[in-house]
């Protein structure tokens, strides 16, 4: 108690400057109209920021948590595709309830960091190993596939972005089923390469590069890209093809991991046969 009068006693002309400043400042805008509007506007203007900026951090906040939901929801929505589910169905004279078994499962995630002017860009996610992450697993946009995820610890993932130069795809053009490869060069961001689609094959600018379905990583039928260019070249037998990603990695910011739950049955089994 001692010390708190001490300190009062110490600060008190301070303490008693203030408060006639305060005085002042009240008498000169109570009897001078001029300088009691100039208070009242800066006030008002003052109180505005301090709402408007009230107002922000909370729509901030809210529009966080709606985003979260929204990611949530789409999550759940991919997972009831039919691509995202295993066709059980027997052709018999009775068909059983369990016809289709969820095979991929979808978690909604955030891209927090991501580039795109390398020859190999990666994408790091704010999900890992203790939300169910696991290596060569898909990554994809709510417009795209993305990339692959290729390591994870408990709480975050990096994935290689399809801007990547190792980066190689199973693709199809959607109209016709006709498959191939879909590859970056490293210049465009925005332009991949589609190859090893057939001279023979129907193929024009216009048409949807979708998944192929011929992996373990990505369900058939997900939005890859739109061709731009076709070209024969002479003395090969496939098509030269440029198409625009319909994901821009550039504004990846909710993005979804795709885990194939039948992915270890079908890689050991392709694996066996390989070693056989």
């Amino acid at each position: 108690m001692q010390s708190t009068f001490q300190s009062l006693s110490r600060y008190s002309t301070v303490f008693l400057f203030v408060i006639l400043q305060m005085i002042c400042i009240l008498l000169i805008v109570e009897f001078n109209e001029k300088q009691g509007k100039i208070f009242s506007a800066t006030s008002t203007a003052f109180t505005s920021w301090l709402y408007n900026t009230k107002d922000n951090f909370t729509r901030i906040f809210y529009y966080d948590e709606v985003n979260n939901k929204i990611s949530e929801d789409n999550a759940r929505l991919f997972q009831r595709l039919e691509e995202s589910k295993f066709n059980n169905i027997i052709i018999t004279e009775k068909s059983d309830s369990s016809d289709y078994i969820d095979q991929y499962t979808y978690t909604a995630a955030r891209v927090i960091n991501n580039s795109n002017n390398r020859p190999n860009n990666y994408i790091t996610i704010n999900r890992g190993t203790k939300h169910g992450v696991k290596p060569n697993t898909g990554l994809i946009g709510s417009n795209g596939i993305a990339g692959i995820i290729l390591a994870s610890n408990d709480w975050y993932s990096i994935a290689m972005s399809v801007l990547h130069r190792q980066s190689k795809i199973s693709v199809a053009i959607r109209r016709n089923n006709y498959f191939g490869n879909m590859v970056w060069d490293a210049k465009d961001p925005n332009i991949v390469k589609i190859e090893a689609i057939p001279r023979h094959a129907d193929v024009v600018v216009g048409d949807t590069i979708v998944t192929s379905g011929y992996s373990a990583i990505f369900p058939k039928g997900l939005s890859v890209a739109i061709i731009e260019k076709v070209e024969k070249e002479k003395g090969s037998s496939f098509h030269l093809i440029k198409a625009r990603l319909t994901e821009d990695i550039n504004q990846l910011e909710h993005v979804y991991i795709v885990h194939n739950d039948f992915a270890k049955e079908q890689l050991e089994l392709e694996e066996k046969i390989k070693n056989e």
